[in-house]
């Protein structure tokens, strides 16, 4: 008779368990650092393309750019259209880069003006402004400009007035001016406002202002509660409270 006795192979279930409960703890432990990780590549992929904008912006805006403003030529050397400055960053309209009556789908790496951590899809349309939805769906936008460099408040016997606004080279003497920002294109839209421009309220300020209501502010927080702003100096910062950091100078407006 064989008494020799095969030899156990394989993992008790109390073995499954301890090693099951292991993983577990690891995962626990990882998923949350790989998330963090996530988030902070997007956040400053954000803020690479945000100072990209902002030193285009310097660029436009020097009054020895050879390169063209599009329409704002015929304002002359100095003075220029905030949007013709976006829709060159969009190359939409004047600068369209594709053939006419396209629409063509835009691509998140190659769009500064996309956030990674914003709606993907978007898409830009031939032959029409950006003020007239040429970049759409317009909810899915995620980032803006400084709506105070696009439209000014005009006073006429103390009632505040939109006045069109026309920036010279001299918005470069303000580097603290903010340009563009991740904003909230969903709350634009739910607001049935335009989401390429935004701005806050000037708070603990006397002076009447036609974004004193708040209506057209509109930031988004995607990046962990907080907001990615790009200056005109060229630099960018972060913070929770975009609208009130007291040396951000939101109440900036170009001169008549």
């Amino acid at each position: 008779m064989n008494t020799l006795r095969s030899k156990q192979t394989g993992f008790t279930l109390l073995e499954l368990l301890v090693v099951g409960g292991i993983s577990s703890v690891l995962i626990g432990i990882l998923l949350p650092a790989l998330s963090a990780s996530r988030h902070a590549a997007m956040a400053l992929e954000c803020k690479t393309k945000l100072r990209t904008v902002t030193m285009n912006f310097i660029e436009f805006a020097d009054v020895s750019n050879n390169r063209g403003r599009g329409d704002s030529d015929r304002y002359g050397p100095r003075r220029f259209r905030l949007e013709d400055f976006q829709e060159s960053i969009y190359q939409i309209d004047e600068f369209w880069a594709g053939t006419g009556g396209e629409r063509v789908a835009m691509k998140g790496a190659e769009q500064s003006m996309m956030c990674p951590a914003g709606a993907g899809h978007l898409e830009r349309r031939a032959s029409i402004p950006c003020s007239s939805g040429a970049i759409g769906p317009q909810a899915n936008v995620s980032v803006a400009f400084n709506k105070r460099l696009e439209t000014r408040t005009r006073l006429i016997n103390n009632r505040p007035i939109r006045a069109t606004a026309y920036p010279t080279d001299k918005i470069l003497q303000y580097p603290d001016v903010p340009l563009v920002l991740d904003a909230d294109g969903g709350e634009a839209a739910g607001r049935d406002l335009l989401p390429y421009y935004t701005a806050p309220p000037i708070v603990n300020d006397k002076a009447i202002d036609i974004y004193e209501d708040g209506r057209y502010w509109f930031p988004s927080f995607r990046h962990r509660s907080q907001s990615n702003v790009g200056f005109v100096g060229g630099h960018v910062l972060s913070s929770s409270h975009p609208g009130t950091e007291p040396w951000w100078k939101w109440d900036y407006q170009p001169d008549p």
